[in-house]
């Protein structure tokens, strides 16, 4: 199990009273190129609590913060108009979410509750988590240092960066493609233009965001392709 120490609470975004289902958000960010949903556990309209993208897996909901958190979220989030940011959980829903952050927090041992809106410029979840959720994790968040995901980019250079070129190589040697513009005879421990360019074509060939940057769901599109299998899917075994 990878290690886990904060809780991120998000909304849907949608307004008051609509709802949504798992395999709804689930169609949602494979359209923006993520794999499936990535959320861990989404808690409805009816104040349901529902598994989303596998605990063990990590998440794709919070940029920067996905490798040692879970991402909790509930149906909601905005006004009956769509556009303005709004409380708007049930009484069912309050009752469902402390439940659910509580049982993660003992299993987990997690320190620390975050609100989307601690980590980027948005009202999700449109309230105050940290203030709200607090007193659940009392003692918890002292000398609480973040989990923060490990980014490689163009201009990064290092052992973590030919570790990547040689992944990129061998990615392409496996099938039969050798790169056109990399070479193991010619070892360069840079990000640079050559490396972006063959990353932006690893993540269009395994249909994840081709931003050419490499985090945590490239790393792990990485590991299934050189153990040859097909790329993650969260929802792979979902029942609906």
């Amino acid at each position: 199990m990878r290690p886990i120490n904060e809780i991120i609470v998000h909304c849907t975004a949608t307004p008051e009273g609509r709802p949504v289902s798992v395999a709804e958000i689930d169609a949602w960010h494979r359209a923006r190129g993520w794999s499936g949903i990535g959320y861990h556990r989404v808690i409805d309209i009816t104040g349901a609590r529902l598994a989303g993208r596998p605990l063990s897996a990590v998440g794709a909901h919070c940029a920067g913060h996905n490798t040692g958190t879970i991402g909790v979220v509930y149906v909601g989030g905005l006004a009956a108009d769509g556009r303005t940011p709004k409380d708007t959980r049930t009484p069912a829903q309050r009752r469902a979410l402390a439940a659910e952050l509580m049982e993660l927090r003992d299993r987990f041992n997690i320190r620390k509750i975050s609100g989307h809106n601690e980590y980027a410029a948005k009202a999700c979840p449109s309230f105050d988590a940290s203030a709200e959720y607090d007193h659940l994790f009392e003692g918890r968040e002292r000398l609480f240092k973040p989990i923060v995901d490990h980014l490689l980019q163009r201009g990064d250079a290092g052992q973590f960066a030919q570790s990547w070129r040689d992944q990129l190589i061998t990615w392409r040697e496996n099938r039969n493609q050798p790169s056109p513009l990399l070479s193991s005879q010619d070892p360069d421990d840079l990000f640079g233009h050559a490396v972006e360019a063959e990353t932006l074509a690893f993540q269009r060939e395994r249909q994840i965001v081709a931003d050419g940057v490499v985090g945590p769901q490239t790393r792990n599109e990485m590991r299934l392709a050189l153990n040859g299998r097909p790329p993650f899917s969260a929802l792979e075994n979902y029942q609906r």
